[in-house]
């Protein structure tokens, strides 16, 4: 390389550095970059705005990557987004240093991971947005007391939240996404009632979640008054009460999932033909108490809903495509 050349491009300022590394589409032309000279490497972690870490179910990848992610996140002041996917052993002075990246953290994944340290997280990461802790079966929901009303979004999926755990998650009041796919009680008992205190809902996956009874399925109705989307498939408690509910309170909801639900039968599904006004697409199939004649009153008092049967397990934006970023 020309001197002068080299000369000129140590002398560029970081922010001139920044605009560059940007404009640097491929992870691997980003590595290179801040391969280049220690300047650069600087430069390359200044600008990093995610860490994510696969899940790839080999223990000793985890044990590499729990080493490193201390001094990863150090070095990365300004991430939007952390996806510590898998690692069920996070150290203490990983977790400590996310507050360097508190104030621009947005979203987080504890995908497979422990419960420690969700509380400090809230603290030290007040404009989070989006938190998936998946799998997370020994985590109550406690840590999420106070959170901020930032946090809009949470995938909660095959967790064993308590009743007082679910409703420290609602009680930042801006949750808009709420994914319970699977929950687990660890009473035996439903406790979805407290669902009810998110009045900022406005997509709910329930599917799965054997113990929801007429009770939580009105408590949520009434509660939640911007409900667009709702899985109820594959929940047997609810019968004719809970559909009622939801044809007379749920006057936003768009669209709705009752697959294989073994206790809603033709005047349930009348219910919600007789409310749910802005009801557009019902996912239905499976429904052993529905007849052929319910189906056909259904569809000449609403012919406007489309009928679908296909199976859905995800419902609304979907959130894990934020953790795909680089």
């Amino acid at each position: 390389m020309d001197d002068n050349v080299e000369n000129y491009i140590n002398f560029l300022s970081d922010d001139c550095l920044i605009c560059i590394f940007n404009k640097l589409e491929s992870e691997s032309d980003r590595n290179a970059f801040g391969l280049t000279c220690k300047n650069w490497f600087k430069v390359r972690n200044i600008a990093r705005k995610s860490i994510i870490f696969h899940c790839s179910f080999n223990p000793k990848v985890y044990k590499e990557h729990a080493n490193c992610l201390s001094k990863l996140l150090a070095r990365s002041p300004y991430l939007n987004l952390v996806s510590l996917a898998g690692l069920t052993e996070l150290p203490d002075a990983a977790l400590n240093q996310l507050r360097i990246s508190g104030a621009s953290l947005q979203s987080l994944s504890f995908y497979c991971c422990s419960d420690q340290g969700i509380a400090a997280i809230f603290r030290n990461c007040p404009n989070i947005s989006t938190i998936i802790i998946a799998y997370c079966r020994g985590l109550s929901g406690v840590g999420f007391r106070g959170c901020p009303g930032t946090l809009s979004h949470l995938e909660a999926e095959s967790c064993m939240l308590s009743p007082d755990g679910l409703l420290d998650v609602v009680s930042g009041g801006g949750l808009e996404y709420l994914n319970l796919y699977n929950l687990k009680s660890p009473t035996g008992l439903d406790g979805l009632d407290r669902v009810g205190y998110a009045r900022s809902l406005r997509f709910l996956n329930l599917r799965m979640c054997r113990y929801l009874t007429d009770d939580s399925v009105t408590a949520i109705a009434s509660g939640c008054p911007l409900i667009e989307e709702w899985s109820l498939a594959v929940c047997h408690g609810v019968r004719l009460p809970g559909w009622s509910a939801i044809g007379l309170l749920c006057n936003k909801l768009r669209i709705l999932h009752v697959n294989r639900c073994r206790n809603i039968c033709d005047q349930g599904l009348q219910a919600l033909g007789d409310g749910c006004v802005c009801l557009q697409v019902l996912h239905i199939h499976g429904c052993g108490k529905i007849t052929n004649n319910g189906l056909a009153s259904f569809s000449i008092a609403r012919p406007n809903v489309k009928q679908r049967a296909d199976e859905v397990m995800c419902i609304g934006p979907s959130i894990e495509d934020l953790f795909r970023l680089q």
